[in-house]
């Protein structure tokens, strides 16, 4: 039986994490389907621009992503007690974004419309704190962003049904070696799957929004990577590489291994992107990993014995 994600997610403090969430049956419903031919290839920039939307309003902020034919990955920073020090009108105003009454489709929304509808949650405290809740919540951001594009996919067949899988994977990075090895896994996906050769050519991801950033700004080049967006209040954590350094980091990272001699800059960091292959639910040194199990309560497994 699966975790529940309560247990998988750190309660009380703020932290990075590593999601990923496949296609049902892992069917190419995001490019070019191998067997009908069909190009599904225009929903990668409908779940970027639904992903854009949603963190600006939820408890999170994302500062990684990479879109490919029949999944996607997230880098997100989520502080599980941000929805807590929001204002009830902020509460409101964030909820009746993400989440509009049915009443308001197909009409224009006025301000007096938006004003009842937010005075009636705010008289309603249960209501308002079970969307305080979900406000704060990494499943419902996840639930939200999924269902929104599932459904405009399913107006385009003309079909119903499910679009991903049902339960998303997700692993804890609890030191800042993880976090910016996730990152260029992530990054890096079209690399390893030969969509693109180098990491200029590379669509559908964070580093190209951090590109074109650079290009727009050249003085971006030497800040400190940032979060691409988020919904976030407090000023969000900057991580300790620059743009350049994480610019040049990929460009190593996606050469072939044989090009970086054996304990070089680039062959240490190689090893720490390879181990996000394997599926866990912390990643960092030892020390991080077992601090965090132990905030959680879990407890370490026997080694299986082999014959």
């Amino acid at each position: 039986m699966a975790t529940p994600r309560k247990c998988l997610v750190d309660p009380n403090v703020p932290l990075f994490y590593h999601l990923v969430s496949r296609c049902v049956q892992s069917a190419y419903l995001y490019g070019n389907d191998p067997l009908t031919g069909q190009d599904c290839s225009h929903r990668k920039q409908q779940l970027i621009d639904r992903l854009k939307f949603l963190v600006a309003y939820f408890a999170v902020d994302l500062y990684g992503y990479s879109i490919m034919d029949n999944h996607f990955h997230l880098a997100l920073y989520h502080d599980p007690k941000a929805h807590l020090r929001w204002s009830a009108s902020e509460v409101a105003d964030r909820w009746l974004a993400v989440s509009p009454p049915r009443s308001w489709k197909e009409q224009e929304v006025t301000p007096e419309m938006f004003a009842t509808t937010k005075q009636a949650l705010l008289e309603d405290p249960k209501r308002l704190l079970h969307v305080r809740r979900q406000l704060g919540s990494m499943s419902t951001f996840m639930k939200f962003l999924k269902q929104g594009i599932a459904r405009r996919a399913n107006m385009e067949r003309g079909t119903s049904g499910h679009f991903f899988e049902a339960r998303f994977w997700s692993g804890a990075l609890v030191s800042e070696r993880a976090i910016l090895s996730c990152m260029a896994y992530i990054d890096l996906n079209p690399v390893r799957a030969e969509i693109v050769q180098s990491v200029e050519d590379i669509r559908h991801s964070g580093i190209r929004d951090r590109l074109l950033e650079a290009e727009a700004d050249p003085a971006s080049l030497e800040a400190y990577l940032k979060p691409l967006g988020g919904g976030l209040p407090e000023e969000p954590p900057r991580l300790g590489m620059t743009l350049k350094g994480y610019a040049e980091l990929l460009e190593g990272l996606a050469k072939p291994a044989a090009a970086a001699p054996d304990g070089s800059f680039d062959e240490q960091w190689r090893r720490h992107v390879a181990g996000f292959r394997h599926r866990q639910r912390a990643y960092g040194s030892r020390e991080d990993i077992e601090r965090f199990a132990k905030a959680l309560g879990w407890k370490r497994l026997p080694r299986a014995q082999t014959k």
